[in-house]
């Protein structure tokens, strides 16, 4: 009693003050002086404070009497907070009174125009009124007398839930509900007297509770995760205390089928029809009702069967996306199978499943509350409270299709940790057992099948015809987690929550060796009855196979059987062309997909045995590696990689330089053999992609005749094999530049060598004509009277002496040039006349295998200008291209001459280039999201446009052009990417020309 004095010299004459004449600011002084005191001080007068301030409530006067009221209810909370009360009359009485502020008893409703903070304060007065009271009180109020005022109060709270949307105002109210219960945190759960004492009071409060709770869990997200978890916490412990059995029947009886078959029937006909809850019953019968029933046996299964319905309401918590719910959820299900099993036995099966299915929760916190809870129950067995699980097993399987076809995420995460649940549950030997009975596998393939379901993307039928990743290049490593999602989209399980349960049950299954051997020769047999269906088995088939760690001779076996499968040419020599068949072209793409997703797996799985298939499937990998799909190609280096490291090597690269000899001998038969051309050359691309030529004699041995040979006879391989035979020329050209290491600008001393080796060129040019003009000696020419015929003899002959050394020279020249770089004109002569090709994969590869050809021949500027002139017409009609790929490409080699040619393209680029690409980016400026290819290219105008500027030195008209096009994409473009890109476009342009960009855009933006 610290404060004890101050009671009677400060805060009773305050306290005076405001009973006399209630102002606002002297129940503000009230109050804080109230918070100050020490709680045994405030004790001294509780009852008196107490009741003058309830009655100062009732009979404020005033205007305001509202904020008034509600400053006087917060010194009400006050003194509650400070000490719990002793007498029933003084907790009847702040119940009653708080209850009429808020309610009107005549009407049956909430008093209109109260404020929020007003119902707030009446709903913690009772909330605290309930809760800090002493449980001798609890004895002498919880009785028949006070059953209206109780449920009135408890009535109150549900409709301010009802009627309310504030989450304050929600909270408190079931707060409050869960004070009056006496179910609070507060309260000794272990006190089983005064439970059974309020239980049998407050039991037909249960109808009215089940409903509000249940429609808050269910309700708008918006209200909050508080809401959620405070409504889940009542309705547990709401349930717990009306439904535990206080008297331990349940202890005399012994579980079992026969016993609780006995309790559910023991009903009459009549009985089982009787209105036992007091459903729909008018007034007068009400309070009968009311008045007469008690919480009997017959009353208590008879509330179950109701609450059984209404919990499968609520099962979907299960698969909620806030781990504290599902906490809270958890928690209500273990203390309901603990304790109330024996009057809930129809609602037992939910508790039982939840439990089992959330011991495969992904939050740990929960999944160590449920398995604690199951390991704490001796006889949670196979057969546990009336309940067999393998029966529940095949009903949760019945269900599971409408429930993966419906797509809703939460109901969908929570069946598929219930049929988790159920296999971690069986032991090996029992679900062996379960899946011996032909429906139950039957069934439990189908909800496979449901889930597993494939979607056709678009992704699947992307393709790049150019070889852009060469994995022996720094930053071109595939990144190998996230690409595989863009194309292996499941249909009908579509959240990746969802998506991971699903994954997380087949994981499961594979724990029990006999039943994935079950199901795995199951699917095998059924492989081709239904086309639809294959790929999803395969998908499904790619799941099983076990981690590395799980490694036995006895389990990969049945997986031997699997690899031969996939290793059959029929799923391989599929229809992969462009046609008009989406649909089937998307199918075969998937499947390949699938079948190199298994064959890693596999590898990964078998490790070093994997060495008895390996020469199959680098043959098969390596030829899908080179497909233009990009699905494929990409499935195909993600496989290679982990049969690389399932081999013990730590790259690609290395696999394949320990197998090249196969590899070479493979591409040779192939290259023999017309129908297998293309198989030879796809090889051949993707070995090149992965391993540069020049590091392996066997591979420069095999590839250089290949590709000299593809030079000189280049007609005969036919338009199909055309595509495959400029693919790998131009991944030639590119390991050439990468052996080479040319630079992209010169320095100026090579210019300077250039001057001199020209000027030693020309010197030794006159030197040899000299030479052969004093060594020659005139012929005899016949007589021909015709002076005309004389004279032009005369003038061919004397422009053959003058073209002749010409010729010579550049005879030498061209015979002085490195190997390599012949062999890189010799290809850019059979690409660049694909430029005007009706085949856009054509005119693709043929752009890329210039743009990287040109950084080859930067130093020859003989053979390098006389190209570019070859070029033009063909290279400048690209930009006018219905692909905008082609366009793509096109820009990308526009770049490269401007900066290795510049002032020999720039007239040309101008008047030929410039304004066909401007039409282009301005016809597309707000084109759609889907087109990708656009999209790609508009990135790259707005990233580079302004090096091509500089380049081709842009007079102030031609840059004015450009700026033209760049605001458009700045002012206009609703793509945040576009915009930003735009920006910075004209930020490096100001560096160029700031005054054009001032004039253009104005101070708009040079203040931005």
């Amino acid at each position: 009693m610290d404060n004890f004095s101050e009671i009677f010299t400060t805060i009773k004459p305050l306290f005076d003050t405001v009973i006399r004449k209630p102002t606002q600011q002297g129940i503000l002084n009230l109050n804080e002086h109230l918070k100050q005191v020490d709680n045994n001080s405030v004790q001294i007068l509780q009852n008196i404070f107490l009741q003058q301030l309830i009655i100062l409530v009732d009979a404020v006067p005033g205007q305001n009497q509202n904020e008034l009221k509600t400053h006087l209810l917060e010194c009400i909370i006050t003194i509650l907070q400070k000490g719990r009360l002793k007498k029933a009359v003084a907790l009847k009485t702040t119940l009653l009174a708080a209850l009429k502020l808020i309610y009107d008893k005549d009407t049956g409703k909430i008093r209109p125009n109260l404020s929020e903070e007003y119902k707030l304060a009446v709903l913690k007065v009772l909330s605290l009124a309930s809760r800090h009271i002493h449980s001798e009180l609890i004895e002498e109020v919880y009785v028949k007398e006070n059953l209206t005022l109780l449920s009135q109060a408890i009535f109150v709270c549900v409709r301010i839930v009802e009627t309310e949307r504030a989450r304050k105002l929600r909270f408190q109210a079931v707060d409050s509900i869960l004070s009056v219960l006496q179910v609070h945190d507060d309260f000794d759960f272990n006190d089983i007297v005064l439970r059974c004492q309020v239980a049998e009071l407050l039991f037909i409060t249960l109808p009215k509770l089940l409903v509000i709770l249940v429609s808050i869990i269910n309700g708008d997200e918006k209200q909050g995760t508080a809401v959620y978890r405070i409504a889940i916490k009542t309705l547990g412990r709401t349930l717990s205390l009306i439904f535990e059995d206080y008297t331990k029947d349940a202890t005399k009886d012994e579980y079992c089928i026969e016993r609780f078959r006995q309790l559910t029937e023991s009903l009459s006909e009549k009985d089982r029809n009787a209105n036992v809850l007091g459903l729909g019953l008018r007034a007068d019968d009400k309070v009968k009702y009311f008045n007469e029933t008690s919480r009997t046996r017959e009353w208590l299964l008879q509330a179950d069967k109701k609450v059984e319905k209404v919990l499968q309401l609520i099962l979907h918590l299960r698969g909620h996306e806030e781990e504290l719910v599902r906490l809270e959820f958890a928690k209500m299900n273990c203390e309901l199978l603990r304790n109330c099993t024996y009057n809930m036995p129809s609602s037992t099966v939910h508790f039982l499943q939840t439990v089992i299915a959330m011991c495969y929760d992904e939050s740990e916190r929960v999944r160590d509350l449920c398995k604690k809870c199951h390991q704490s129950e001796s006889y949670f067995t196979i057969s546990f409270a009336g309940y067999r699980i393998d029966d529940m097993f095949f009903e949760t399987l019945n269900q599971m299709p409408r429930i993966i076809y419906r797509g809703e995420e939460r109901e969908q995460i929570s069946s598929f940790r219930l049929i988790t649940g159920f296999l971690g549950f069986f032991s090996e030997v029992q679900l062996a057992s379960v899946f011996s009975c032909q429906n139950i596998l039957e069934q439990f393939i189908m909800v496979l099948l449901a889930a597993a379901e494939l979607e056709s993307v678009d992704e699947l039928i992307r393709r790049e015809y150019v070889s852009y990743r060469f994995e022996y290049e720094e930053g071109f490593h595939l990144q190998k987690e996230k690409n595989e999602s863009r194309w292996i989209v499941l249909k009908n399980v579509s959240s990746p929550r969802a998506r991971q349960s699903f994954l997380n049950m087949i994981h499961q299954l594979r724990t029990h060796e006999h039943a994935v051997n079950t199901v795995l020769m199951y699917i095998l047999e059924n492989f081709y009855d239904s086309r639809i269906n294959s790929n999803g088995y395969l998908f499904i088939l790619s799941e099983l196979i076990p981690d590395p760690i799980e490694y036995s001779t006895v389990r990969v076996e049945p997986f031997k059987t699997l690899l031969s499968e996939v290793l059959q040419p029929h799923h391989w020599f599929l229809e992969l062309d462009e046609n008009d068949n989406i649909a089937d072209q998307k199918y075969n793409a998937l499947h390949v997909c699938l079948v190199v997703r298994t064959i890693a797996r596999l590898a990964r799985f078998m490790k070093e045995h994997f060495h008895w298939y390996l020469y199959d499937a680098l043959r098969i990998l390596l030829q899908c590696c080179g497909n233009t799909l990009n699905c494929i190609n990409e499935s195909s280096e993600l496989a290679l990689d982990i049969v690389a490291h399932s081999q013990g090597m730590s790259s690609i690269e290395q696999l394949l330089h320990h197998n090249l000899d196969y590899i070479s001998q493979q591409v040779t038969r192939c290259l023999r053999r017309k129908e297998y051309f293309r198989d030879g050359m796809t090889i051949l691309e993707s070995v090149l992609r992965f391993v540069p030529y020049e590091t392996s004699n066997v591979l420069e041995s095999t590839v250089t005749p290949i590709v000299m040979n593809i030079l000189d006879s280049y007609s005969q391989y036919g338009e199909r094999n055309s595509i495959v035979c400029l693919r790998v020329l131009q991944i030639f050209i590119h390991s050439i530049r990468l052996r080479c290491g040319h630079e992209d600008a010169n320095p100026p001393e090579t210019a300077n060598a250039k001057v001199s080796v020209n000027l030693s060129e020309q010197i030794e040019r006159l030197q040899k004509l000299l030479r052969r003009e004093i060594a020659s000696e005139p012929e005899d020419l016949e007589f021909k009277p015709d002076e005309q015929s004389e004279v032009t003899n005369d003038a061919d002959i004397g422009d053959e002496a003058e073209n002749e050394p010409e010729t010579d020279a550049n005879m030498d020249e061209e015979e002085q040039l490195p190997a390599h770089v012949k062999i890189v004109l010799r290809i850019l002569t059979v690409n660049f006349k694909h430029l005007a090709s009706s085949n856009d994969a054509e005119r693709i590869v043929s752009l890329c295998s210039l743009n990287e050809g040109i950084y080859v021949l930067q130093r020859y500027e003989n053979q390098l200008l006389p190209l570019v002139h070859n070029i033009w017409f063909n290279f400048t009609e690209r930009f006018s291209d219905r692909n905008p790929a082609v366009v793509s490409n096109a820009f990308d080699l526009l770049l490269t001459l401007a900066r290795l040619s510049k002032d020999f393209i720039r007239n040309r680029s101008l008047d030929d280039v410039l304004p066909k690409l401007y039409k282009f980016m301005k016809e597309h400026w707000n084109a759609e999201a889907s087109a990708h290819q656009v999209y790609k290219l508009q990135c790259k105008f707005l990233t580079s446009i302004d090096e091509l500027v500089r380049n081709l030195n842009f007079s102030e008209k031609q840059l004015d052009q450009v700026l033209e096009v760049v605001r458009l994409y700045w002012e206009k473009s609703e793509r945040r990417e576009l915009k930003k890109r735009a920006a910075e476009c004209m930020q490096r342009m100001r560096t160029i020309n700031s005054l054009a960009v001032y004039l253009k855009c104005g101070c708009r933006f040079v203040l931005q």
